[in-house]
């Protein structure tokens, strides 16, 4: 498949137009902070960074990230 030799500018027409096929844009409220609870704290091997809190670590966790603005 080629690409056409004329561009067609039907779905550029409007500002409404352009916004429904632009690109993807990502912001930061768009992004989560997981958590993965489990019967204790322990590490996670697969996601140093995220290891499992117990239900109990969860309020401290919860206030940590709140204060940082997460």
């Amino acid at each position: 498949m080629s690409f056409p030799a004329t561009r067609l500018r039907r779905l550029r027409r409007s500002d409404r137009l352009r916004a429904l096929v632009r690109e993807t844009r990502l912001d930061l409220d768009d992004f989560v902070y997981p958590l993965f609870v489990g019967p204790r704290t322990e590490p996670n091997t697969h996601l140093p960074p995220f290891g499992r809190l117990a239900v109990e670590d969860l309020l401290a966790e919860g206030a940590e990230l709140e204060r940082l603005g997460v």
